[in-house]
């Protein structure tokens, strides 16, 4: 199936939102036609969501290393244990992937300006306004996922960008991507027509 044929089925907006919430998994389920278990991908990218929207929602003054921490102590203590295959899966993978959210969220708490109100409880993790001159601002879509797939990146920055633009009735200034296993960050500056 081709990537313009997956674009024109993620049609509707709660589609786009599961799409956009956890990609891999729809694309599974919907493209791939495989049935797909609850599995420690989805509750760790579940995680990931609920934690990344906490912080987006505390004030600039609460954001402390301290808060971090524990928020995301408080959220990761939650996941199930026994959807892993091991012990130690569930540990490395932790590992890596508190580190690299923890990182994150600690080098960049002052960059998240403002969040969107109407995307407070969304697939899109954050959007911020970032001053780009007087009187401009840009808007920025951040999407932490627990691992990217190169793939369907380009597929993910059209949906993040159809779904911005039914929302808001224009285009945000750029989209990332972070991938929290491998620690990259992926950039795109969409247009209207690409």
């Amino acid at each position: 199936m081709s990537i313009g044929n997956q674009i024109n089925m993620v049609q509707h907006s709660h589609l786009n939102e599961a799409f956009l919430n956890c990609p891999y998994e729809y694309y599974d389920h919907e493209f791939r036609k495989v049935a797909v278990e609850y599995n420690w991908k989805q509750a760790v990218q579940s995680t990931v969501n609920e934690i990344v929207r906490a912080y987006v929602v505390t004030p600039k003054l609460m954001r402390s290393n301290v808060y971090i921490l524990r928020l995301i102590s408080d959220y990761w203590a939650r996941l199930d244990r026994d959807i892993f295959h091991s012990i130690q899966q569930f540990l490395s993978i932790s590992a890596v992937v508190v580190d690299h959210l923890l990182s994150f969220l600690i080098n960049n708490k002052e960059s998240f300006h403002t969040c969107n109100e109407s995307f407070k409880h969304c697939a899109i993790d954050y959007v911020t306004t970032h001053e780009v001159g007087h009187h401009q601002e840009a808007i920025v879509l951040e999407k932490m996922l627990l691992e990217v797939d190169e793939h369907l990146l380009h597929t993910y920055y059209d949906v993040a960008k159809r779904y911005y633009y039914e929302k808001n009735g224009h285009l945000p200034n750029q989209i990332e991507v972070i991938d929290l296993f491998n620690a990259k960050r992926y950039v795109h500056f969409p247009k209207l027509n690409g």
